[in-house]
């Protein structure tokens, strides 16, 4: 995972861990849609839902940029058997309190969920992430395309 020192984001990213038109009406139910993938695929613990969705109230991960917002839902350690993150589409915007004020609700058509299994690595990641996904370019790449495949290569080249 770290190579000389550099956390190595590109190899937590799957094909096999991006869900394209998740079902749900809000966070909760895309979540609970994902989360049975993950569970299936021995990502996540018992509790990892419920715990996301605590975490949530109390620290919201909803980013705002100037013309789109995302998220980045994480939870603590112990909740998680094998590091990645995961890439939710879902198939209607969901919504996410605002990670700066928590004063305001942002619609996010993209979240990224991170699977951490060791605390200490969850800022280096988390900011690594809000780095690229704050290029505008990059996550209106990644908005239109529909095929994991793509949108996996497009992820792999970018400058991390």
């Amino acid at each position: 995972m770290c190579k000389g020192g550099f956390y190595m984001l590109d190899e937590m990213f799957s094909e096999d861990n991006i869900y394209l038109g998740v079902d749900g009406n809000n966070f909760f139910e895309v979540l609970n849609n994902v989360s049975k993938e993950l569970n299936k695929k021995k990502y996540i613990n018992e509790g990892y839902i419920e715990s996301v969705i605590e975490r949530e109230k109390i620290f919201p991960t909803g980013l705002e940029f100037p013309k789109y917002c995302i998220a980045i839902p994480h939870t603590d350690s112990k909740y998680i058997r094998k590091d990645a993150i995961a890439v939710v589409k879902p198939k209607q915007s969901v919504i996410f309190r605002d990670m700066a004020t928590n004063s305001k609700d942002l619609e996010v058509n993209i979240f990224l969920l991170l699977l951490i299994s060791k605390n200490e690595n969850q800022v280096k990641v988390l900011s690594s992430v809000i780095k690229n996904f704050s290029d505008e370019e990059f996550y209106n790449k990644i908005i239109k395309i529909n095929d994991k495949k793509k949108i996996l290569n497009i992820i792999k080249n970018k400058e991390i």
